[in-house]
């Protein structure tokens, strides 16, 4: 596999936390085997090891690799507002603010941590919830960019998650269930992946998803990894490297345009459903059509057509323009 420079978050990278202080490594992987203990899912507890590895190596740029009971109010307080100056979403920095909250709780209940006085994170507040989140509606020239970029960069994977998500209109989750094996040169659907409420369907495979994954396929070369994604050690991507690559894509496109332009999952999701109904989609000029709600429904596995119009651009002063003909 070629070397890919890409770290599986913009925080984290293996040689940063080689250097992370070994108490606070040590104090973490108590808390781990306490949550594993206490039944926790593997998912939660991977996030919470995730979600921690990016506050230690927040403590070693910023305050000299410290250990974390050396941390008062006012540092926690400044961990919770650079990560929010960071681009993070409120959700996921309030996410992150728990965790670490729930880590110190977890130090001050235990013996051999007696020099953590108090959980100082749970003095912190919350990040203000964002009310409303940016929809960013995508023109196919837009999409076509990217993609390109990404082609001229070599980015071949990072190539293919966008082929499939802006080819299908899938979620985040979804497309990290896809195997390696399942996209074929005849295959016209991938095996089934798990949806919202445990809806089982299949994800279409399309030409720019062919084309993509045989570039990518051979920049990988032979391997025995049956995970179509892999992060820059060789290894099956985590759930959350999607979300990351996807900020890959939105930096080709702030840069292009020259402003910041919050291009997300859902920027794609709403670019294929609003462009397959409307006809501006890709796939649309390329079959010389346009799809139908209940179609496009189908093919994002919504359970109602109402779900599936929401995510259509409200286009009512349009409609009331060619009305009256102004």
């Amino acid at each position: 596999m070629a070397k890919n420079t890409h770290v599986y978050n913009k925080f984290f990278t293996e040689e940063k936390w080689l250097k992370v202080n070994r108490y606070n490594k040590d104090a973490m992987e108590d808390f781990l085997l306490e949550l594993k203990s206490a039944k926790k899912s593997s998912k939660t507890i991977y996030q919470y090891k995730s979600d921690l590895r990016i506050f230690f190596i927040w403590i070693l740029e910023t305050y000299d690799n410290c250990p974390i009971h050396e941390l008062k109010k006012k540092q926690l307080r400044n961990f919770v507002l650079e990560m929010s100056d960071k681009g993070m979403s409120s959700n996921r920095v309030n996410r992150m603010k728990s965790v670490v909250s729930s880590f110190y709780s977890y130090l001050e209940d235990d013996d051999e941590y007696s020099e953590v006085e108090m959980n100082y994170m749970s003095k912190v507040k919350s990040v203000d919830k964002e009310l409303v989140r940016d929809i960013v509606f995508l023109e196919t020239e837009q999409v076509d960019y990217i993609r390109n970029k990404l082609l001229e960069d070599e980015k071949y994977q990072i190539c293919l998650l966008f082929d499939i998500l802006t080819e299908t209109g899938i979620r985040h989750n979804e497309c990290h269930q896809i195997m390696k094996d399942w996209i074929t040169d005849t295959n016209k659907t991938t095996e089934e992946v798990v949806g919202k409420r445990k809806k089982k369907f299949k994800v279409c495979i399309h030409k720019r998803t062919r084309e993509s994954y045989e570039l990518y396929m051979k920049q990988r070369g032979e391997d025995d990894i049956p995970e179509l994604w892999l992060n820059a050690n060789g290894k099956p991507a985590s759930y959350d490297a999607i979300y990351y690559w996807i900020l890959h894509c939105r930096n080709i496109l702030s840069e292009k345009e020259g402003k910041e332009i919050p291009l997300n999952v859902h920027s794609l999701r709403h670019y294929f459903i609003d462009g397959m109904v409307k006809g501006y989609h890709f796939l649309c000029k390329d079959m010389n059509r346009t799809f139908t709600l209940q179609q496009v429904q189908a093919m994002v596995s919504h359970s109602d057509p109402s779900t599936t119009a929401s995510y259509c651009k409200n286009n009512e002063d349009d409609i009331i323009d060619d009305a009256f003909g102004w």
